[in-house]
C-alpha cells in the first residue's frame, strides 16, 4: 500500500551516502580535477578544504602499533549548508540535513560520481553505504509507549521490563538481502541519559551497505537496491497514524 509514498513532513535528521575506495587516490592530496570540480559546484558551491586525521593500527606479533596521519579532505556545501559533499583520497560521501526526496539525492550524488569515474577511471569501490537517521519527536504522555506510531512487534522489549523505569532502550538488528546488508538501530536513545527517560524520542536508524568490490558505474543500481531495502523496513516499522502526521501522499506512476 505504501510502496510508492512521499512524506511532506518527515522526521529525517540525516541522510548519508558514501563510497569507500579500494586503494587511496594520491592525486586528491593535491587537487580536485577541474571537470570534477565543475560537476560538484553545481549543487555544492561553497568550498572549504581541510586536513583530517587518519588513525591506523597494526600488529606485529603480540605488539600493537598506532599511527596517526593527516589527509586532505575537500568539503563542499550547499548555499544554506543543508547538504555537504566531501572527497578525500580514501572515500567520497554526501550528507544531507535537509532532505527533499530520494530522486534529488540520487541525481546530485550520481552526477558527481559520473564525473569522478571519468576523472579516475580505474577507481574501484570497496563499500557503498546509504544511511537514513529518523528521530521521531512527538508529544506523548508516556515517552516509553509508542504503540500508536511504531509497529508493536518492534516494541516487545519494552513490555519485558514491565513497570521498571527506563533510562535507555536501543535494539540493533543486522539483516542480509542478497548482496545488501542493513544495520537497523531502533528505540529510545534518551538524550538526557543517565537520567530517567522523560523526552519522547524514538529513533529509526537504517544503515544499508554493499561490501563487495565494484566499479563506480554500479553506483546508481547499488543506490536503488539499498534504498529499496531501507524503505521496506522503514514502512513496516511505522503505523498509519504516524503516516498521517507526516502527511503521506502516494507517488503517481
Amino acid at each position: 500500500m505504501y510502496e510508492e509514498v512521499c512524506y511532506q513532513k518527515s522526521f529525517l535528521k540525516q541522510v548519508i551516502v558514501k563510497i569507500d575506495f579500494t586503494t587511496p587516490i594520491s592525486q586528491l592530496e593535491k587537487n580536485v580535477p577541474v571537470k570534477l570540480l565543475n560537476a560538484i559546484i553545481k549543487n555544492f558551491p561553497i568550498i572549504e578544504p581541510e586536513e583530517v586525521f587518519s588513525h591506523e593500527v597494526s600488529f606485529e606479533g603480540s605488539s600493537m602499533h598506532s599511527k596517526q596521519t593527516t589527509i586532505k579532505q575537500w568539503n563542499y556545501y550547499g548555499v544554506d549548508r543543508e547538504r555537504q559533499l566531501s572527497i578525500s583520497p580514501l572515500n567520497i560521501f554526501a550528507l544531507y540535513t535537509t532532505y527533499n526526496n530520494y530522486e534529488e539525492t540520487k541525481e546530485q550524488f550520481g552526477a558527481v560520481i559520473d564525473a569522478f569515474a571519468k576523472a579516475f577511471p580505474d577507481t574501484k569501490a570497496s563499500r557503498f553505504g546509504l544511511r537514513y537517521i529518523n528521530q521521531i519527536d512527538i508529544p506523548i504522555t508516556d515517552p516509553t509507549l509508542w504503540e500508536e506510531y511504531i509497529d508493536p512487534t518492534l516494541l516487545h522489549n519494552r513490555q519485558f521490563f514491565g513497570d521498571n523505569e527506563i533510562t535507555r532502550l536501543i535494539s540493533i538488528a543486522e539483516v542480509r538481502y542478497d548482496n545488501v546488508g542493513v544495520r537497523f538501530q531502533y528505540g529510545m536513545p534518551n538524550p538526557d541519559y543517565p537520567a530517567l527517560l522523560k523526552r519522547p524520542l524514538f529513533v529509526l536508524d537504517l544503515d544499508g551497505s554493499i561490501t563487495q568490490a565494484h566499479d563506480l558505474t554500479e553506483t546508481s543500481n547499488n543506490m536503488d537496491e539499498t534504498h529499496a531495502r531501507i524503505q521496506g523496513i522503514y514502512e513496516r516499522s511505522i503505523t498509519n497514524k504516524l503516516r498521517d502526521k507526516m502527511h503521506a501522499r502516494h507517488i503517481q506512476q
